[in-house]
């Protein structure tokens, strides 16, 4: 009987124990499974779509005096920075003497005297006969006609020689060894200092650079935008450019170029990019003074929706082709479909699938 007792008591016993413990066991192991999800909520906002690429200032206009000579720039008139008219002279060259040309030059110069003498003589004689009436009038214009020429030929000659012999001449109304303004402007650059060896155009090389004349009262915003910047632009758009060297300066800038083919200098280290220029608009009443080469950030407004539903980028998923968020209903987490608008890559637009009563499970 106490044997029975003792196994009825003992058996009660961890069966108890067993059930404690169950429950025990169970509270804890629901407390642990527990999951608890951080939430959003749809808001409306605006958003601006924009493409951000850096470019430079540059003068609306830029021209590259070449010379027509080979020689020495044996004089410049002009300083970088300063203002020059159309038509003044920026340089003259002294083209290096050749014997043999020297020797040529020296040759035609006796040749014309020798025929300017002649033809002188000639003159006088005709015209004294003409005076005395023994001379007819067309004999007598004839012997003037060639005097005048001879003349001509003579003072041709000796600029000539000249010119060979010293680069340049003194002469009244000479200038083809001058380099002049071909139109107004600031002298950007003087790559050509006196004493330098300058090249003349021949075929298909150029000449060497003299002087380079800018257009300072007006400016281009130029850069270099990639192919997926580019098929957002057109022509006649107009979009702000922050400078780099003044914080708080935006300039107002109007699309005028868009390059129809790739820069071909960028295809040959692996790059697409198209070439963009704008017309800048100065403010009337700025006190900065712009600067051909100030570095500008441009800021380009592609696509802009005012009060609509978003969410932040980081809930949207993508399951092939579809966009879909996990919304969290009554503890659990549901997905829905939802179809997406304009995204400023932080927040997009929710054009279908959601309300603002909506609470988004954010995944951290």
């Amino acid at each position: 009987m106490r044997t029975i007792t003792k196994f009825i008591l003992t058996t009660g016993l961890i069966a108890g124990g067993v059930l404690a413990y169950s429950r025990v066991y169970k509270v804890k192991w629901s407390k642990f499974h527990q999951v608890t999800f951080k939430t959003t909520q749809p808001t409306r906002r605006t958003i601006i779509r924009k493409k951000i690429f850096s470019g430079t200032l540059i003068p609306h206009k830029e021209i590259n005096l070449e010379t027509h000579l080979t020689g020495i720039v044996d004089k410049l008139w002009v300083e970088v920075g300063g203002y020059v008219q159309q038509g003044r002279n920026i340089a003259r060259i002294k083209i290096q003497p050749n014997p043999k040309e020297i020797e040529e030059a020296a040759s035609k110069l006796r040749v014309a005297s020798i025929n300017l003498n002649q033809a002188r003589g000639k003159y006088l004689r005709s015209k004294h006969l003409f005076t005395k009436k023994m001379l007819a009038k067309e004999a007598y214009e004839a012997d003037l006609a060639s005097w005048e020429q001879t003349k001509e030929a003579f003072a041709l000659a000796e600029k000539t020689l000249q010119i060979t012999q010293k680069g340049y001449t003194h002469a009244k109304g000479a200038n083809a060894n001058l380099i002049k303004a071909t139109t107004k402007g600031t002298i950007l650059a003087l790559p050509a200092k006196e004493g330098s060896m300058v090249q003349a155009t021949s075929g298909n090389a150029r000449g060497t650079t003299v002087a380079v004349i800018g257009d300072m009262d007006h400016f281009l915003f130029s850069a270099q935008v990639s192919e997926l910047d580019v098929a957002d632009l057109t022509k006649g758009m107009t979009f702000t450019a922050s400078l780099n060297a003044f914080n708080e300066a935006k300039l107002q800038v109007t699309l005028t170029k868009i390059a129809p083919k790739a820069s071909e200098e960028r295809l040959k280290n692996g790059e697409i990019k198209f070439a963009i220029e704008g017309l800048v608009q100065q403010p009337k009443k700025s006190k900065i003074t712009l600067r051909a080469g100030y570095l500008a950030v441009a800021e380009v407004v592609v696509g802009q929706v005012d009060n609509v539903l978003a969410v932040p980028e980081s809930v949207i998923q993508m399951k092939g082709k579809d966009c879909f968020v996990k919304c969290l209903h009554d503890g659990k987490m549901v997905p829905k479909n939802v179809v997406l608008g304009l995204s400023d890559g932080l927040y997009v637009e929710i054009k279908e699938g959601l309300t603002e009563a909506d609470q988004l499970i954010v995944e951290t």
